[in-house]
């Protein structure tokens, strides 16, 4: 995905950044959304990231549109990017190696809060100041306890991706990768599969993590 990959994995405690990267017409292949965080885990069959309240986000600036009018179109970026902190409580991202998604819980310091969110995207690469991937904007989101009768699964933002291949921003190729990693993702965790049944408690973020500042060299993508 990038110039720069890196094979051997991040020590535990390492700064790092999370990127969603594609070809954004014009401007070629670059970065689209950026959020620093710090290595939790990281070996050749799982990869943990947890992002602390303040830490760095890059977002592309430009009119957004689509169905939630937050989408910025390749034509409609400026090439500039708008510097942002993550807000709300800490999340913690697992990614295990060649999944094309990765599973994120919220933690507000004393207990796992929210719903889960499965964010489809490409399997993670490292890069030289983090990890890339490429988001697919279909997501599958849970609520509830999986062990219990609460627990319900759905689609997110399929509003979106309809929109995007109408339009031609995605291929039917990449909306068809899309659709299968949904449909496998949302299977498991209606099975209450792995990630969801695991045990989350090595994952716990410290709760003296700093905010992590976007890295030098965010932006480059070789």
């Amino acid at each position: 995905m990038t110039s720069a990959h890196r094979i051997e994995p991040f020590a535990p405690g390492s700064p790092v950044v999370l990127r969603s990267i594609r070809e954004f017409g014009r401007h070629g292949v670059a970065v689209g959304f950026a959020v620093a965080g710090v290595v939790l885990v990281d070996s050749s069959e799982l990869s943990v990231v947890c992002t602390p309240l303040g830490s760095g986000v890059r977002t592309r600036s430009g009119e957004g549109a689509g169905p939630n009018g937050r989408l910025v179109l390749a034509d409609a970026w400026d090439g500039d990017y708008h510097q942002r902190t993550w807000q709300g409580h800490a999340v913690v991202r697992v990614h295990r190696a060649g999944e094309p998604w990765s599973v994120w819980r919220w933690h507000d310091g004393q207990d796992w809060v929210g719903e889960w969110y499965g964010n489809l995207e490409s399997p993670w690469v490292r890069s030289a100041v983090g990890f890339d991937a490429q988001d697919w904007a279909l997501d599958v989101v849970c609520s509830g306890d999986p062990a219990g009768p609460s627990w319900a699964v759905r689609y997110k933002d399929e509003d979106e991706l309809a929109w995007l291949a109408q339009l031609g921003a995605m291929t039917a190729e990449e909306v068809a990768r899309a659709e299968d990693a949904g449909r496998r993702l949302t299977a498991i965790a209606a099975d209450r599969g792995w990630p969801f049944d695991a045990d989350w408690t090595p994952w716990v973020p410290d709760d003296s993590a700093h905010a992590v500042p976007m890295p030098v060299g965010w932006d480059h993508v070789g």
